[in-house]
């Protein structure tokens, strides 16, 4: 049985077809494709330690931990300018 195809008369059958066939595989909504040559002993500790079932994830996660680490840094800046004071 194919996909539903959904019904939108401003959309060519073809695109509609094409958007179901690329949900079908995975969503890639705000992505864009890259291809890269990575040295494949790092890419299997990398899939490894992060506990990834794929490398496409291990790659994903990979870069959200560097967001997260900027993200820190500059928490940890801001916390730097506070002062505290000591309570008893």
């Amino acid at each position: 049985m194919s996909p539903k195809i959904p019904s939108k008369p401003s959309v060519p059958r073809r695109v509609a077809e094409r958007e179901v066939r690329l949900f079908a595989r995975g969503v890639r909504h705000g992505k864009v494709r890259k291809e890269f040559w990575l040295d494949p002993a790092q890419l299997r500790a990398a899939q490894t330690e992060l506990g990834a079932a794929t490398e496409r994830e291990a790659v994903e996660l990979a870069l959200d931990l560097v967001n997260f680490r900027r993200e820190l840094l500059r928490g940890v800046a801001k916390l730097g300018k506070v002062r505290l004071s000591r309570i008893d």
